[in-house]
């Protein structure tokens, strides 16, 4: 992986002597950018401006997304692939109904847990909302976004409401830019909200590519 972003090291970070969870388990703040240009989803990881990982998503994922976080000697910390997607019909997995579903698993193949939307319970809702399960499928807290419409700010809470993140994104950046701030020790993994970010990213991304697409149908009617 060749470094692209600041500096090699800091006094706080230095990834040729530091795991990537020694790193993340110091860090108060992750910064995300979108690499330009890419035909796939690659995202950059930083910690105090030094970097530390990438994720990167398959050229061609023809059963749903799969994306790959690695530190910059190329070691798989986790992986994220969807195992149930919108437009299909609802699956009913540990008595919980899904309608967007993403496993995760660690560098061993483990699965460690889920990210999921509950759409049968949660249609009223104007926001959506994603939940964050442990590998037995009980819940350990929410993802929701600050604004109903095309929003790039996201909170993550805890079971019992409280504030474990804050997700910051620049929605007029011609690049996808994110700072992850950690407000508390918390159960949910700081790799799986930085999956959770390029999860509703993509979301947002396809939203605003179909409404280009349809403003385009529209006027050349």
């Amino acid at each position: 992986m060749n470094r692209v972003f600041g500096t090699e090291s800091t006094n706080l970070v230095n990834p040729n002597t530091q795991s990537f969870e020694e790193i993340l388990s110091s860090s108060k703040e992750i910064a995300m950018e979108k690499k330009i240009l890419s035909i796939r989803k690659h995202y950059y990881i930083m910690s105090d401006g030094v970097l530390i990982g990438e994720v990167k998503g398959k050229l061609f994922p023809f059963f749903g997304d799969v994306l790959e976080l690695k530190d910059i000697h190329g070691n798989i910390i986790k992986k994220e692939s969807q195992i149930k997607r919108l437009g299909l019909t609802q699956v009913k997995l540990f008595n919980v109904s899904i309608d967007r579903l993403a496993q995760i698993e660690d560098s061993t193949q483990t699965i460690t847990g889920y990210i999921g939307e509950e759409k049968l319970k949660d249609w009223w809702k104007i926001k959506r909302i994603q939940y964050f399960y442990n590998s037995d499928f009980e819940k350990e807290g929410t993802g929701k976004p600050d604004s109903f419409f095309l929003n790039k700010d996201f909170k993550i809470f805890d079971n019992d409401g409280e504030v474990d993140y804050v997700i910051d994104g620049n929605f007029f950046s011609p690049t996808s830019n994110f700072t992850l701030d950690i407000i508390d020790n918390s159960d949910i993994a700081i790799e799986d909200v930085i999956f959770y970010t390029i999860i509703e990213n993509s979301i947002i991304n396809s939203k605003l590519s179909e409404s280009g697409s349809s403003s385009s149908s529209t006027k050349t009617k």
